[in-house]
């Protein structure tokens, strides 16, 4: 289904506890421009505290404050599982899962030098040093592997839980069905992929685009064709490409809809559910 607006309480209450999705308050100055070092140290002097929290080491899309406690709290994650973050970054997401008792996996191909765009200085870019030093801030351990999923070389059937958010818009179509079967193969038997997508406004069939700056209305359906996993949360009637799609609807929901308040952008929300046998 498409983000509302009006959060479910649940989600509120997960986003206060975490600072998710732009950090506390004291951590916005990572978002405007302040001293990534100076800050990360202050953190350290207050591991997880309320000047800063997991959230407040990358910037996020407003969208984040729907996706974040959605994606959480889907999961189902009541006892203690191996999590795998594809794409994950800087974000708290994965600390906060750490925090929980979770066994934390973030593949991330942008911490390799390479990948790294330098110019922009007002926040913490993703590099394997700065990854440990958020791990020491908070006390966790989650392993950062600095590849593509699909040159990763993790176990198959190793994750109860693999995690995808706000990725797959920026790639095209083709590495996104890559992506998708890798998952499938990282999945224990039972487990789930959670995915949300961005939904763009600009490009097609909303605007007359067919792509943007950050990347494209990817075809949620041929991913879940694609995948052969259950679709057990998620409303065809608000995912792109399904048959079920229904455009006048979304258009006429657009009032309560979730839009960034940056960019003209929904997200979509998909968990897949892996056969247990």
């Amino acid at each position: 289904m498409i983000g509302r607006k009006n959060l479910p309480e649940d989600y509120r209450k997960w986003n206060e506890r975490w600072g998710a999705p732009f950090g506390h308050a004291a951590g916005r100055r990572l978002m405007t421009g302040g001293h990534p070092t100076q800050d990360v140290r202050a953190a350290q002097a207050n591991p997880g505290g309320p000047d800063f929290g997991p959230f407040a080491f990358q910037p996020a899309s407003h969208t984040r404050i729907y996706e974040y406690p959605w994606a959480y709290l889907t999961a189902e994650l009541d006892t203690p599982k191996r999590l795998l973050d594809i794409g994950g970054g800087a974000s708290g997401f994965q600390f906060v899962a750490a925090m929980e008792g979770h066994d934390v996996v973030n593949v991330d191909p942008t911490a390799r030098s390479d990948y790294n765009d330098w110019s922009d200085p007002g926040y913490i870019l993703l590099t394997p040093n700065r990854h440990k030093v958020l791990n020491d801030t908070f006390g966790t351990s989650v392993q950062l592997v600095a590849e593509r999923i699909q040159d990763a070389g993790l176990e198959p059937g190793g994750f109860d839980r693999i995690f995808c958010l706000s990725v797959l818009e920026h790639l095209d179509a083709a590495e996104t069905l890559e992506i998708i079967d890798h998952c499938v193969k990282l999945l224990k038997p039972g487990g789930m992929l959670l995915l949300t997508v961005d939904l763009f406004l600009d490009i097609k069939p909303f605007g007359v685009l067919d792509r943007n700056v950050w990347g494209i209305n990817q075809n949620v359906h041929s991913l879940v064709e694609r995948s052969g996993l259950e679709l057990v949360a998620g409303d065809p009637r608000e995912l792109l490409g399904f048959p079920e799609f229904d455009f006048d609807r979304v258009v006429e929901l657009l009032p309560e809809l979730l839009i960034s308040k940056v960019y003209p952008v929904m997200t979509q929300t998909a968990a897949l559910r892996k056969p247990a046998g």
